[in-house]
């Protein structure tokens, strides 16, 4: 399918996306309201006291958070730099520094003597790949800055700002224990190459880190020095997922890769400081995807291919979603684009997949494994308030009801005043 020509900011008001002039957003994609319901569910739990006028799981959730956050004081440092597969000379030619990981979907080939060069078993993991803890370290690192920033918000105290910092400092300054800014190695297939593009999806966790920073930036432990190096970090990241030969080939997936490609990087250009970019991104990347991936009838036919399609269904309309709560800090609406042919639609998306929830029988597409409605909390909460359609709506209450959401999808759900 041939692509359009990059959209002008000006042109994505012909695409139905309004943009509304406005001063730098503080959060990408956190939501000032739920944010402060979850203070408020924190000083409820230390009051001891029920007003009854907080939002469903703030409590809850505000409890849970101090809990781990508390696990997280405890926890060793993360780095990718002391992997001891990486370490072994395994991965030749791959600098300690780099991140790495083997292709989840590729297994020795049982046919050749050593089982290489490996072979595709789309949706069937290969166990092989935990033995590199790159990947561990990295959602370890961005789980564990998002509880401590949030409980630094919460409650004052520095010693949640002193330990995410730290984490910060070891994970991407530290030039003894930092990661070099490429994915270079990323999902690599034995015996076929060392790094593929499609493995720039291994560090999508990175979309969390501008809000993350933007609540650890009052603590006297965050200093200049450490805004400037994490801001030069992410410059030179952000270079990589543009220019480089990988990153231009993971800009130009057709399916879930090239959306979570510009979830990614308009989390790392936000921290880089170019938030004009953010919005071009935006408002001309994300439409193009809209229209080549969701029919007119909402179906997203890419996803269906796969062997685990229902996974992937809701995998990417979660992360369309959250393209969408981006977009809102930025003052576009997403949620109401549709192109002229009726295509790219991510409410035509969410009501084509409802009736399937829980009706695997009905699914006429290959899962091959668990079929669970828990994929759909992701999309559903954000789209009952996006939308208010009544479908969407009950669904929601059904599999999505708000104390029953991660953190992250909590406060993440846009609140009705702020969907146009």
């Amino acid at each position: 399918m041939r692509l359009l020509p990059l959209l002008t900011l000006a042109c994505a008001a012909t695409f139905g996306i309004s943009c509304a002039a406005a001063e730098q957003p503080s959060f990408l994609l956190i939501q000032a309201n739920r944010l402060a319901d979850l203070k408020a569910g924190y000083r409820a739990n230390q009051d001891g006291r029920d007003t009854g006028a907080l939002r469903p799981g703030a409590r809850e959730l505000a409890k849970k958070l101090i809990e781990n956050a508390e696990k997280d004081l405890k926890a060793p440092q993360f780095t990718i730099a002391r992997d001891p597969y990486k370490l072994s000379k395994k991965a030749e030619g791959v600098d300690p520094h780099d991140y790495y990981s083997l292709a989840p979907y590729y297994w020795p080939d049982p046919t050749k003597p050593n089982g290489i060069p490996y072979i595709r078993k789309d949706g069937e993991r290969n166990p092989e790949c935990k033995s590199i803890t790159d990947h561990a370290q990295v959602s370890g690192l961005a789980d564990a800055v998002t509880r401590l920033t949030l409980a630094y918000h919460l409650t004052g105290e520095e010693k949640y700002a002193d330990a995410a910092a730290h984490f910060l400092r070891t994970f991407f300054l530290d030039p003894a224990t930092g990661m070099n800014p490429n994915l270079s190695h990323a999902q690599a297939v034995r015996g076929v190459n060392t790094g593929r593009g499609i493995g720039i999806i291994d560090t999508l966790c990175f979309h969390q880190l501008p809000d993350s920073l933007s609540l650890l930036s009052p603590s006297r432990h965050w200093t200049q020095n450490d805004r400037a190096g994490m801001k030069s970090w992410c410059r030179q990241f952000s270079d990589w997922l543009m220019n480089s030969k990988m990153g231009r080939e993971e800009r130009d997936a057709a399916n879930n890769h090239g959306t979570n490609y510009d979830l990614q990087l308009a989390g790392m250009l936000t921290v880089a400081g170019d938030g004009d970019a953010v919005t071009k991104l935006l408002a001309n990347s994300v439409p193009r995807r809209l229209m080549s991936q969701i029919t007119k009838d909402g179906e997203m036919p890419l996803e269906e291919a796969r062997r685990t399609s229902w996974h992937y269904c809701n995998f990417n309309l979660r992360s369309l979603s959250r393209l969408a709560v981006m977009g809102q800090s930025r003052g576009l609406n997403l949620w109401g684009f549709e192109a002229s042919n009726g295509t790219g639609s991510i409410r035509k998306a969410m009501l084509f997949l409802i009736p399937f929830i829980d009706q695997r029988e009905k699914w006429n597409f290959q899962e091959i494994s668990d079929f669970k409605s828990d994929g759909t909390k992701g999309w559903l909460a954000p789209g009952a308030v996006a939308y208010r359609d009544p479908v969407i709506g009950d669904a929601q209450k059904q599999y999505a009801p708000l104390n029953k959401l991660g953190l992250m999808d909590w406060l993440t759900v846009p609140d009705s005043a702020t969907v146009r």
